[in-house]
């Protein structure tokens, strides 16, 4: 359809899940915009492999709009501000 269909990070486990991330590494915060067209990406993952989990998330390091979080919420996509990295 023309429209950007990157995703920033496919990673696949032994079990068959696959994790599709957006990262968006600026400080403003992600509007609802984004969030719908990183949604538009899953689903056209999810057209190419029926028989997988799909976990999708979103890390955005200048937060979420309160529309962006609710919709993320409504859609089941998990969001971040931050990595915590664990020694």
């Amino acid at each position: 359809n023309g429209k950007n269909m990157e995703i920033d990070i496919v990673a696949e486990s032994s079990c068959g899940s696959v994790i599709l991330v957006e990262v968006k590494k600026r400080q403003e915060k992600s509007g609802l915009k984004e969030v719908q067209d990183f949604h538009d990406k899953v689903e056209a993952y999810m057209q190419s492999v029926h028989e997988k989990t799909i976990l999708p998330a979103f890390l955005s390091l200048g937060g979420f709009t309160h529309e962006a979080q609710l919709f993320c919420q409504s859609k089941g996509i998990g969001t971040a501000e931050a990595i915590q990295w664990l020694y």
